[in-house]
């Protein structure tokens, strides 16, 4: 497949899908909420979503609202350049802020779509245009905060405020404000120090009481999803596979 831009809106009921190739949607108007492989967030004009391929998520549009979304294929050639490696950028699912710059450039996009948008030429370079300048928004602090260290991050106090709003909503806003730092700052610095994001380390601990109440309790799935914060089974299932390699049915027998 060639890499496509399109403008959509997004229905106003729960649907659920995953696909062969990474995905990126911003909120042009409106908002919509999103749920990949159990990592919740909200997507509005100033913050947006990377979708990786093949990772299931569910996604509702809420009320009236039109999103750019950018299909790209997962192997595609612009991704692993000598220069810079942009699918880093998918190597978990996220959401990211959209400063002002950003949301000139997403302007200058739609523009040239409307003039050029059956050209798979302007659909390349304006996509990885965009992720270049998103890549260098999150990645391009990595280097001068390697020497911080997990006391400086208040790991301790991420993981009790973790433990105790576990069934609940958690967002990396909410553990920035626990560590006292920016939501950009507090992203950067704990990926160089823990060596994950922390909406992976969020799921990761949502798994890891999954998996310990399955071992320890004969409490339904759904109990258990609820229990952990997920948001359904289902949801709960698909990231239980992808990060046991095996069902919750599967991991309770075997356990």
């Amino acid at each position: 497949m060639n890499t496509a831009i399109r403008v959509n809106r997004l229905p106003n009921s729960c649907l659920s899908h995953d696909h062969e190739y990474h995905q990126l949607v911003v909120a042009l108007s409106g908002k919509a909420e999103f749920e990949i492989e159990g990592n919740q967030g909200i997507v509005t004009p100033w913050q947006g979503c990377l979708v990786p391929s093949e990772h299931t998520h569910y996604y509702e549009g809420i009320g009236a609202n039109n999103h750019l979304i950018i299909d790209l294929p997962h192997r595609h050639p612009l991704l692993q350049s000598s220069v810079i490696d942009l699918s880093r950028l998918f190597d978990t699912p996220g959401y990211f802020t959209i400063d002002s710059n950003l949301k000139l450039f997403l302007s200058f996009m739609l523009k040239e779509i409307e003039l050029f948008g059956d050209d798979p030429g302007t659909a390349d370079f304006l996509a990885f245009a965009f992720l270049h300048r998103l890549h260098q928004r999150i990645f391009q602090q990595e280097a001068p905060l390697k020497q911080i260290d997990r006391v400086t991050l208040k790991l301790d106090l991420i993981d009790r405020y973790i433990a105790e709003h576990l069934a609940e909503k958690i967002s990396v806003a909410q553990l920035a404000e626990v560590a006292c730092m920016s939501e950009s700052h507090f992203h950067i610095m704990f990926r160089n120090v823990v060596g994950i994001t922390p909406h992976q380390y969020l799921i990761q601990a949502r798994l890891k009481e999954a998996a310990r109440l399955l071992r320890q309790s004969q409490s339904p799935l759904n109990d258990i999803a609820e229990q952990t914060g997920f948001t359904s089974q289902s949801a709960l299932g698909n990231a239980f596979k992808r990060y046991f390699q095996l069902t919750p049915g599967q991991f309770r027998q075997k356990h």
